[in-house]
This record gives C-alpha cells, structure tokens and sequence, in this order.
C-alpha cells in the first residue's frame, strides 16, 4: 500500500493548492508511477506532473507538495494522526533524494523534464495541389446543403395561409367570381439562404484529413455570401481574408504561409470560447455553425459544455462534422463528443462534402430546409452500419 499512500498524500496536497486532482487522475498516477518507480527521480516526477498536473504553469507547486508530503503533511488521511504512514512514502522519496522529516531536497542538482504538453506547437505546412474533380462535387453538395440548412428567406414566395396578403394577386384572382373578392391570396418568402460560420480543427489529430481540409475552407469560404471561417488547435485564428480570393493556388500558398496552427495540440473548449468572445455579438439565429473536428480535446470538459451551451442560443443549428462518423459503428465516446452531442443538430461524417449519397444518409433525402429545432443525430446514431 506504500504507493497508494504516497499518491494518496499527493492528490490531498494538490487539492489543498486548489487542482482538481481526483480518483481517475490519483489511479493514473499510480499506474504510471509503478512503471518508472526504478528509472529515478526524473521520470517519477514526469509521471506525476503528466497524470496529475496538466496545466504547465502548475508544474512548480510539485516541488512544494513533494516537501509536504516528505514532512508528513500530506501523507496521512483526514482525521489520521499520521503515524500509521510512517515509513510508507519512505520507499518513493528515498529515489528523489527526499526524506520523511527532511523538509528539503537533499540532492540540489536542477534538472530539466521533457514531456507531454498541451500547449501550442507552432506549425507551417506546405501544402499539396487541390483535387479539382472533389472540389467540383463538392461545389454541387454545398449548393444542397445551402438549401437543407436554410434559416432565411431568399427571393422567390409560395402560397400561404400564414403570409402576407398579396393584393395583386388576390384582384386578379377575383376575376373568376365577376370581381367579387372571394378569397384572400397570401404568400411567404421560401427559405434558401443562410449565414455560415466554420470552425475547422487543424490539430495533430486530424493530420491525416488535411488536403479535406483545405477543400472544406474553400468550399465553405463559397456557401453564402456572408461567411465567416475560422481554424483552431491551441488557439482561434480567422482566415476569411486569405480565402477571399477565386485563385486556389495562391489559397493554398496563403493557407502555407500564414496558418501557423498546424500539427499543434487541441482544446475546442478554448477555442470556441474565445470565438464567442471576439466574435458573438455577430451571431443569431439566422447563422449556422459547421464544426469539424474528431472530438479529441485536451482542455476541460466543462468548458467545452459551457461554449457549447451558449453557442446553441445563438446560432439556429450546430453542425459537426467527425471523420470517424464514416466508419461502420461508430459511436461518440470521446470526452469532447460526449460533451457537445446534446447541442448537435447533425452529426456527420466528411465524406458529406465528396459524396452525394453520403450526403442524403447524413442530412436526410428532402430537400425541404430543418425545422426549427428538428434534430437528426439520434436517427443517424441509430441506423444500422452499412
């Protein structure tokens, strides 16, 4: 029980510096701590900070927690007086040159720890040519999708009991009955347009997807007239102005030159809070919002909820776009997925923007726009695999 006490002692004195350090993290911990146990002190500490510490600017409080708990405070339980652990967290500070009752580092040298971090990693890309053949199909998807996803009226009017009167009409319709007005003609405008606002994860993750990617800058830079279209990893960058142009290539050059996101970390909590922040008091309900990510985040799961919360309120429908919703049964299980499905109108995969029947299984086969409201992701989560 020696390590289960030590992490135990740990996981207390961190709480009392204010982490959230509970049960799964303090398991991790001793998980971790039991394969590096003989390695030394370098990797014992590396260990802790992975498992127990993740935010980088915390890293310092573990030199302090370390000496609580070499002093015994905290080693015993709530309520313990603290002499049962006597000679339990013995076994794990003898390595890191610490004893119980020390107080103090007894080995002075000043070591540097490589390790995993989830802050941001600058990357620049170069780039390969554009598929032309996907990119005009999927000029031909978009058009459709610009229709599904419709929140405003464009142009063109359809008789309705609940529109506005059309004197016009109803005159010459009154001809039939000798110029007695017998009925009331009315139409409403038929809704075909929208507002888009994209926000496409470019992380490490989604290496893989990068010439989709770049396409699906493109092809959402061209849904509507008014787009906003952002990329994030560790952070929100705005590139509507480099996809302002009709030359693909020199997009592509911009997209290379400019964009240094990416291959970095992923936290689509932040990322969507800071977009609400900078960028809120644009939205209402006649915007749709197109995520695409896999749902790997490395931030906090309740900020994640909290943005997404207050996303649904502003926008009228969510859209996320996952590529692991392609493969045969897939289910959500990723904190990041699990976190943002409640607010999710669709739940598709990337092959949406390259094939046509993708496109139908995912958004459905009317061409009529969603209802207010009308959710399709527990019927795409319950359809059986293909």
């Amino acid at each position: 029980m020696q390590l289960y006490d030590f992490v135990c002692g740990l996981a207390r004195s961190l709480r009392r510096q204010g982490l959230k350090v509970g049960v799964s993290e303090s398991i991790d911990a001793c998980q971790a701590i039991s394969l590096v146990i003989d390695r030394g002190v370098e990797d014992i500490l590396t260990a802790i900070r992975v498992t127990m510490v993740k935010d980088p600017s915390k890293y310092h409080l573990i030199e302090q927690v370390l000496e609580e708990v070499a002093t015994g405070g905290g080693g015993a339980g709530e309520g313990e007086s603290g002499e049962g652990g006597s000679g339990e967290s013995e076994y794990l500070m003898q390595p890191m040159g610490m004893s119980k009752g020390s107080g103090k580092d007894q080995s002075s040298p000043s070591t540097q720890y490589v390790m995993y971090s989830p802050a941001e990693s600058l990357h620049r890309r170069s780039l390969r040519p554009v598929d032309t053949h996907a990119l005009k199909v999927g000029k031909r998807i978009i058009k459709r999708m610009r229709r599904r996803l419709a929140v405003l009226p464009g142009r063109r009017s359809s008789q309705s009991n609940k529109g506005e009167l059309e004197f016009a009409r109803t005159i010459r319709h009154s001809f039939r009955t000798f110029g007695e007005i017998m009925e009331l003609r009315k139409s409403a405008k038929i809704l075909s347009r929208a507002r888009l606002a994209a926000l496409i994860d470019i992380s490490g993750s989604m290496d893989t997807y990068t010439d989709w990617l770049v396409r699906a800058m493109y092809l959402f830079s061209r849904f509507t007239r008014r787009v906003e279209v952002f990329v994030f990893s560790t952070r929100l960058r705005r590139i509507t102005d480099l996809l302002s142009i009709t030359d693909f290539d020199e997009i592509r050059r911009r997209l290379s030159s400019e964009v240094d996101l990416w291959g970095s970390g992923t936290r689509i909590g932040y990322s969507l809070r800071n977009f609400i922040d900078n960028y809120g008091n644009m939205l209402n309900r006649t915007w749709i919002a197109v995520i695409v990510s896999d749902g790997w985040d490395t931030g906090e799961p309740e900020l994640l909820r909290l943005s997404m919360s207050e996303l649904r309120q502003r926008v009228g429908r969510i859209i996320w776009l996952n590529p692991h919703t392609d493969k045969p049964n897939f289910r959500p299980l990723t904190i990041g997925m699990l976190t943002a499905l409640p607010y999710i109108d669709i739940l598709a995969g990337m092959s949406v923007l390259e094939d046509y029947s993708s496109f139908l299984r995912f958004f459905g086969k009317s061409i009529k726009p969603l209802k207010r409201g009308e959710s399709l992701v527990r019927h795409q989560l319950e359809r059986p695999a293909i």
